[in-house]
């Protein structure tokens, strides 16, 4: 607990420091969560103005910068060698060798290297490569030093970022007897409504990045985030059945 506060603490600095001393920065990787913590806690006050990159990213960084300056003079400031982060791909060396690796076993051999979590951003996959977004500080450590995920020899080289990375989403439609959250979780995690209930319990399901309750409402547009199960996006509602029942549309992240 008291880490995620030195961390918000220090984000805090950053954002006030760019306002006062006049200059642009930006923030580490930070989760849903964090990120909407954050914001909560600065809620009515005055500072730097902000944008999130990569725009379209899970895991996000703040990129702070003065009322004298423009978005657009920020954006130019982080371009190019003074960008951020940076993309690694990861490949198998030898590819009828290699091993299908998922999101844990990256995270976990970037981590074994001694790399924090807040340094490491998402990680994408398309057919035989996985891309791992960091700070672009790291990139280079990471390049040199990360040579065997699981059994698999891999070879990491820099890329810039392209459509075949992006989070696909699959829109789905499930049955439901109202829009209350529980419900939807349980349909869309096909859970029992006692199994949903312990993981609102255990605060382990976020909209929009802040822990809800499972009786609360959804309305359209919301991210849910269950930890340990998945995310999706609940759209609203589609038709009503003749027995009652609500046909909703989501969009599941995958």
């Amino acid at each position: 607990m008291k880490e995620k506060e030195d961390v918000l603490s220090h984000i805090k600095d950053l954002w006030q420091m760019a306002e006062e001393r006049g200059y642009a920065t930006t923030s580490a990787f930070l989760s849903e969560e964090e990120r909407a913590k954050f914001l909560q806690s600065i809620r009515g006050e005055r500072g730097a103005s902000y944008f999130l990159l990569p725009e379209n990213g899970e895991r996000q960084l703040f990129a702070f910068y003065p009322s004298f300056m423009t978005e657009e003079e920020c954006r130019s400031s982080l371009s190019g060698e003074n960008a951020p982060f940076s993309i690694l791909e990861i490949r198998g060396k030898q590819k009828k060798f290699a091993e299908k690796l998922s999101h844990r076993d990256v995270l976990g051999a970037v981590m074994n290297l001694g790399i924090s979590r807040e340094q490491v951003g998402d990680i994408l996959f398309q057919e035989d490569a996985s891309y791992l977004f960091l700070l672009r500080k790291m990139k280079d450590y990471v390049a040199e030093n990360l040579s065997t995920i699981r059994h698999t020899a891999v070879q990491c080289k820099e890329v810039v970022e392209t459509e075949g990375m992006e989070r696909r989403e699959v829109e789905e439609r499930i049955f439901v007897p109202s829009e209350r959250l529980d419900a939807v979780v349980s349909a869309v995690f096909h859970l029992s409504r006692g199994n949903a209930q312990e993981y609102f319990q255990k605060e382990f399901v976020y909209r929009d990045g802040i822990t809800v309750k499972g009786s609360s409402s959804l309305k359209g547009g919301e991210k849910i985030s269950v930890r340990g199960l998945g995310k999706f996006r609940y759209i609203g509602v589609e038709k009503n059945t003749k027995k009652g029942r609500i046909v909703a549309v989501i969009l599941r992240y995958v």
